[in-house]
């Protein structure tokens, strides 16, 4: 054979098997192939497996060259270098966080090379020798290339067309199962060489494919089962917090309507020194009665009513739900709270509600924290405009913050066992391009701001 018709084979194979792998991984979190980050995978693909060799000559020697055991740490070195590019990647150029990645990139390697090699090995113990060694070739190495990639994409299409990257993320909300899952994921890419190690003599036969194509099956099925029951117990968690904000929002109401028994019975009372002020033609006592009353309302109903307003003009049930379980610890823990929502807000921004959750939620806690015991005082400001929802969390403070560490985790001015920190709170932001944040002290208050894009 020809140097060049071994050069385009070796070209052929390594950009269908990156290709192949690069699809099913995003395919995995959900994404579309593009071509820009495929063309940086396949310089960082071929760049780690240059690396690969190297780190195996280093770590193990050349004397080790031709040994079963120095093939099976290669296969190692290579593939998790491999697999690490490829998170990288999708982290960088699809905005996925690199847990998800990796371990997509993981369990793409296990499916890709566990069929390729089966196919592989099976062509080159049953396929007779041609005097033609091109055709040889192809049924022996680019034949089973072409199986991988088609499995590839059937694997790929069936995993988008069932929606399985909304399940796939809840995968990882908790860290130990995180842990556990990338911890299985990164053996599954070894499971051929492992055991083609201890049983190299092993005959690919039928029974041989069955089984680890049976294994494949297996593994793409308790991915799914552990996505799904992941994504279960999330709803279960999200139904009892919206429950939870439920009954505050009913507390609320129930607040609002005893305030009104109450101040409906004052009023009968004013009322009735009013009638005797008017049968003795005293308009000025009558003037000084009506400005009273007015400032009596104002105390006594008008803020709440005003909140139960603003309440109104937040489309974003959930997010309606966290501020009235807010608001109701404010009532509590007796910190004056102001809520401001002049125009309503509709979920037509480029954050997901969960994360503007996460978000807001995590300011307004570390307002609660910051305010004084005594005199706490709170506004939240939220204002939807044409091109971008803009919002605000301003508290009042005992202890003057440091704005330079409020990013460090734990940050706190109220000593040990309080304070969020921001440092999550920036993470979230920092996963959609276009939202800007603001923090800063004015007038004795501290002030978070946060402006997120229309979509």
């Amino acid at each position: 054979m020809s140097l060049a018709f071994r050069l385009s084979v070796v070209v052929f194979v390594y950009i269908l098997m990156g290709l192949a792998m690069f699809w099913l991984s995003v395919g995995i979190v959900g994404k579309k192939v593009r071509v820009r980050p495929f063309l940086i995978y396949a310089l960082c693909s071929g760049v780690s497996y240059l690396l690969s060799f190297y780190i195996s000559y280093w770590l193990f020697g050349d004397e080790t060259i031709f040994t079963d055991l120095y093939q099976l740490l290669h296969y190692i070195v290579c593939y998790t270098l491999e697999a690490t590019a490829l998170g990288i990647v999708i982290w960088k150029c699809y905005d996925i966080p690199f847990v998800q990645g990796i371990t997509a990139s993981m369990l793409s390697h296990f499916i890709i090379y566990t069929a390729d090699n089966v196919v592989g090995q099976a062509a080159s113990t049953y396929s007779p020798l041609f005097d033609r060694r091109h055709f040889y070739t192809f049924i022996t190495i680019i034949l089973p290339k072409l199986w991988a990639f088609f499995l590839a994409f059937v694997v790929a299409y069936v995993l988008h067309r069932s929606g399985f990257y909304r399940y796939f993320a809840t995968l990882f909300l908790s860290k130990s199962r995180t842990v556990l899952f990338m911890a299985v994921s990164f053996l599954l890419m070894f499971v051929w060489e492992i055991i083609d190690y201890f049983y190299p003599n092993a005959e690919p036969n039928a029974l041989y494919a069955v089984f680890f194509f049976s294994l494949i099956t297996v593994v793409l099925l308790w991915v799914q089962f552990m996505a799904m029951y992941a994504s279960g117990q999330e709803k279960i968690h999200m139904q009892e917090e919206t429950i939870s904000q439920q009954q505050a929002h009913m507390e609320l109401l129930e607040e609002l309507q005893q305030e009104i028994r109450a101040f409906r019975h004052d009023v009968t009372n004013l009322f009735s020194g009013l009638t005797l002020q008017a049968q003795e033609g005293d308009l000025d006592g009558i003037q000084e009665f009506m400005r009273k009353t007015s400032s009596y309302f104002d105390e006594k109903l008008g803020n709440e009513i005003k909140q139960m307003d603003c309440l109104s003009n937040i489309r974003l049930y959930p997010v309606r739900s966290l501020l009235t379980t807010k608001l109701a610890a404010m009532r509590q823990k007796h910190i004056q709270s102001a809520l401001e929502v002049l125009y309503p807000v509709q979920e037509k921004q480029i954050m997901e509600t969960a994360d503007i959750l996460r978000g807001l939620g995590i300011l307004i806690d570390n307002a609660m924290e910051a305010v004084p015991d005594k005199d706490g005082q709170i506004r939240l400001v939220m204002l939807q405009e044409e091109r971008e929802l803009y919002i605000a969390v301003v508290n009042n403070y005992e202890t003057e913050p440091n704005l330079n560490a409020l990013s460090e985790k734990g940050y706190t001015t109220k000593g040990s066992g309080h304070g969020t920190g921001l440092s999550s709170y920036r993470k979230i932001i920092s996963r959609y391009p276009g939202c800007v944040t603001r923090t800063y002290l004015k007038d004795g208050f501290f002030i978070q701001e946060l402006r997120v894009p229309a979509a």
